[in-house]
C-alpha cells in the first residue's frame, strides 16, 4: 500500500506540474453565465484633469456644453458634470464629468486608458452642425471616417483626451458578411456631402449639438488584447461584433449594436496598466435596468470588484486597472 500511495502522489504531482506549465503559457478564461442586458447604456466618462480652467473653456465655448452640477467627491476633489442642463428632456444625463486634480500623475506613452469617448448625435444633419460649429471655432480635427455603420469626426480636448462625434446609419443599412456579422471599415468621410446637409446660413451660425447628444460608446487603449476581450466578453457578457484582432483591435456590444466598447493595442501593447490618480480616464459607467444583472456580476467576478457603492452600484476594474461603474439606469 505504501508504494501504491507513493506512486499515486507522484502521478498527482506530475499532473499538477503539467497543469502549471500549461497555465503559465495560456490565458485563463473565466466563462460567465451572465449576458449583458440588450438595453444597457454607456454613461458619462469621468476624466481626471489638471487644468480645469482650460478644460472648461474648451467644453463650454467650443463644444457648447453647460455645467449641470458641481460637487466634491469623497476624496475632496472638485467634480463638474457637463451636459445640456435640462435643455433636452431625452438628454438629461451629463455627457461627461471632469474631476480637477492639479497633482494628477502623468501617463507614459504606452499607457492603458482612454483612446476616445464617443458622442452620438441623432442624425447626419446634426453631425454636419457639429462639424461646421467646430470648424468655425477653429478646433483642430484629428481625422474623419466613414465606418460603414457610422460617420465620425475625431478631435481631442486640451489635455489630449480623445473625442469622437458620430452619427449612426440605420441598422438595416449596416453591411454584414455571409455569416451575418457586422462589417466595419475606416474609409474617407465625404466632407463635401456632409457640408451639403446645411444651408450657408446654417453653416455660418451652427452650434455643435442643437438637438442634444448622448454617449454612444467607449474606445480603450489596452495592453493585452486577448486578455481584455476575454474580460469584456466572458466576464461582462458583451458580444464580439467586429473581430479586428488581426489589426490589433476588437469591438463588443450588447443588443446587436455595432459596439459599446472598443479596444486596441495600437500604441499600448505590453504597455503600462492604468494607475488610479493618473490624468485622463478615471472611470466610465455602464447603466442597466435589471438589478439582477448587477447581483449576478457581483457574484461572478469578485476578484475584479473594487467596491460596492450605495444603491447597489458596483465599481470594478478591468485587467488593465481601468475602472467601470456598473449601476442602475435612473
Amino acid at each position: 500500500m505504501k508504494d501504491g500511495n507513493a506512486q499515486t502522489a507522484s502521478t498527482l504531482y506530475d499532473l499538477h506540474a503539467i497543469l502549471c506549465d500549461y497555465l503559465v503559457g495560456h490565458e485563463w478564461r473565466f466563462l460567465s453565465t451572465t449576458k449583458m442586458p440588450a438595453d444597457m447604456r454607456i454613461g458619462p466618462p469621468i476624466l481626471r484633469v489638471k487644468d480645469l480652467e482650460k478644460e472648461l473653456s474648451f467644453y463650454e465655448k467650443d463644444l457648447g456644453l453647460q455645467v449641470n452640477r458641481k460637487y466634491r467627491t469623497d476624496a475632496d476633489i472638485e467634480a463638474i458634470e457637463l451636459g445640456f442642463n435640462g435643455k433636452f428632456k431625452e438628454y438629461g444625463e451629463p455627457l461627461l464629468v471632469l474631476r480637477h486634480d492639479p497633482d494628477a500623475k502623468e501617463t507614459r506613452h504606452n499607457f492603458a486608458g482612454l483612446f476616445h469617448y464617443a458622442i452620438l448625435v441623432p442624425d447626419r444633419k446634426r453631425l454636419a452642425y457639429a462639424y461646421s460649429a467646430l470648424q468655425n471655432s477653429g478646433v483642430p480635427f484629428e481625422g474623419f471616417a466613414d465606418h460603414l455603420v457610422s460617420e465620425s469626426l475625431y478631435l481631442h480636448d486640451p489635455e489630449h483626451n480623445g473625442i469622437e462625434i458620430y452619427r449612426d446609419r440605420l441598422r438595416d443599412e449596416w453591411p454584414r458578411d455571409q455569416n451575418g456579422h457586422i462589417v466595419m471599415d475606416t474609409l474617407p468621410l465625404d466632407l463635401s456631402s456632409l457640408e451639403g446637409e446645411l444651408s450657408e446660413d446654417e453653416r455660418e451660425y451652427a452650434t455643435p449639438f442643437p438637438s442634444g447628444a448622448r454617449l454612444g460608446h467607449m474606445h480603450l487603449r489596452v495592453t493585452n488584447l486577448e486578455r481584455s476581450i476575454s474580460f469584456y466578453q466572458d466576464r461582462l457578457g458583451l458580444d464580439m461584433t467586429a473581430d479586428w484582432r488581426a489589426f490589433g483591435a476588437g469591438f463588443l456590444s450588447a443588443g446587436g449594436y455595432h459596439h459599446h466598447v472598443g479596444m486596441n493595442i495600437w500604441h499600448s501593447a505590453d504597455g503600462t496598466p492604468h494607475v488610479n490618480g493618473e490624468v485622463g480616464l478615471d472611470s466610465f459607467i455602464i447603466r442597466v435596468r435589471d438589478r439582477s444583472f448587477i447581483e449576478a456580476i457581483s457574484a461572478e467576478i469578485g476578484s475584479s470588484i473594487i467596491s460596492v457603492e450605495l444603491h447597489g452600484q458596483l465599481l470594478i476594474a478591468d485587467p488593465d486597472g481601468i475602472r467601470i461603474m456598473i449601476e442602475l439606469q435612473p
